[in-house]
């Protein structure tokens, strides 16, 4: 369902929605967008990834606006890649507590990293949608066997590269390049909009920007809707 106010389309309506990926919300990329637009509908819950030694030690809960909040789980205190799968663990449990404090049982949970997985296992087996967002820049040291991990641990993989569209359809049918790949997210897709009046670059750029951006809503929103109603029927 699409709502329109004023000249926010709005996309899906009434839903929770968990973000557990490996993005900061201080680190934004066009998932920040997506899900800030969902929140005037939805309620988003984003949780961070642990933050570095010297950050914040305990969990903080910032309301940037109503129907979306930013969950901080603190310090990694245990900063070693041998320990990612514990560390992983630790976040989703002192996530999930949040959750039971806030009694939100999400509709719907978006990661984008492999490393987030446990969160799309956990919810997907009480009955919420999982999401894979594969971006390029989060995929970069992702292998082909991680991709088949993260794959069969997800309900649907949505991107809007061609290439990880291509990686992921090796592993799943429930894969769905977004725009045809042609979306204006790639850094490489400035090229053919500059121009030597820089102000006029900017507008432009922001214009191919938001149009890609309310294009991939719209896209999502539909496959969700589906998906949403064939896992609600056979729950």
């Amino acid at each position: 369902m699409c709502i329109i106010r004023g000249e926010v389309t709005v996309i899906l309506n009434d839903k929770r929605i968990l973000y557990g990926g490996g993005s900061a919300w201080a680190d934004p990329n066009e998932q920040h967008d997506m899900l800030e637009r969902l929140s005037i509908s939805n309620v988003v819950i984003w949780a961070n990834p642990f933050g570095k030694l010297g950050g914040a030690l305990l969990p903080r809960i910032t309301t940037l606006k109503e129907g979306l909040t930013i969950y901080n789980p603190g310090v990694n205190y245990l900063p070693v890649a041998w320990l990612s799968g514990l560390n992983e663990r630790r976040r989703l449990l002192q996530v999930n507590l949040y959750l039971i404090e806030r009694d939100f049982e999400p509709d719907l949970v978006w990661i984008d990293d492999k490393r987030a997985v446990l969160f799309a296992a956990y919810h997907g087996k009480k009955g919420a949608l999982t999401l894979y967002y594969a971006h390029e820049d989060l995929d970069k040291t992702t292998s082909r066997e991680e991709r088949r991990q993260v794959a069969n641990a997800v309900d649907v993989v949505l991107t809007p590269y061609s290439a990880l569209y291509k990686k992921y359809r090796e592993h799943t049918r429930q894969v769905f390049l977004l725009g045809g790949g042609n979306l204006f997210f790639a850094a490489e897709d400035c090229a053919g909009l500059m121009s030597e009046d820089e102000e006029t670059s900017d507008d432009m750029l922001e214009k191919a920007y938001m149009d890609s951006l309310q294009q991939c809503l719209e896209e999502i929103s539909s496959i969700l809707e589906k998906e949403m109603a064939k896992k609600k029927r056979n729950w």
